[in-house]
């Protein structure tokens, strides 16, 4: 068992760098990157774990989409409460992508790429943050302008763009 825990451990991993590899490549910033934490993304198949990305504009809220309201766009399956939602994001998807593909912006501002969780988020002038977890997100709260600054600077490298 634990074998097989291990090989599905890398399987993820090489499916993440694959799909890492396989994101857009907009020299102007992150709101391209349409795979969104790969541990999610790939753990249950839809873009940031299944939830609804204009929820969290609208509600802001972290909410479940659901499957009759998808969107696939550049190869990745959104997920939306509504069609209301599904709508808005077809009318402007780019205004509702995470930053960042979704990774965790502090860690992205320490030179480090990991995964987020989507349901730890901001809002920041009209765009859209992961934390990789509360304690994450409260250190990301102390100054979050200046580690959105110095995430925008290790992204090219990181993201390998």
């Amino acid at each position: 068992m634990s074998c097989k825990r291990g090989l599905s451990r890398l399987f993820l991993v090489l499916v993440a760098i694959g799909l890492a590899a396989a994101v857009s490549r907009d020299p102007t910033g992150a709101t391209e990157m349409k795979i969104v934490d790969p541990t999610f993304s790939v753990h249950q198949g839809h873009a940031i774990g299944g939830y609804d990305t204009v929820a969290y504009f609208t509600d802001y809220a972290a909410v479940h989409g659901d499957e009759a309201h998808a969107v696939d766009l550049d190869g990745v399956r959104f997920l939306f409460a509504n069609a209301e939602n599904r709508t808005q994001f077809l009318h402007d998807p780019k205004r509702y992508l995470p930053q960042f593909g979704g990774y965790s912006t502090f860690a992205l501002s320490k030179g480090k790429l990991y995964g987020a969780d989507p349901t730890v988020f901001d809002i920041i002038d009209g765009r859209l943050y992961l934390s990789r977890n509360e304690r994450v997100q409260e250190l990301w709260h102390r100054n979050p302008k200046g580690y959105i600054s110095q995430a925008e600077e290790n992204w090219s490298e990181l993201s390998g763009r």
